[in-house]
């Protein structure tokens, strides 16, 4: 679970989940799901690109 922030990787059981999602609309929910996804995959290619900057600098050694 993401909430905007990059450092900020919150871990809900299925029933916190649940809890939080439960009084939403179909809708909201949507989005939320969506902005959940591209959070996740921010922080998918900010991992990928700090690994590639390490590999370059061992490369450099």
């Amino acid at each position: 679970m993401f909430f905007g922030k990059r450092d900020k990787d919150v871990r809900l059981t299925d029933k916190q989940y649940k809890d939080l999602t439960s009084n939403m609309s179909k809708k909201e929910r949507r989005e939320f799901e969506r902005r959940q996804d591209e959070f996740r995959r921010e922080r998918e290619e900010d991992r990928l690109l700090g690994w590639l900057e390490f590999e370059d600098e061992l490369d450099d050694l």
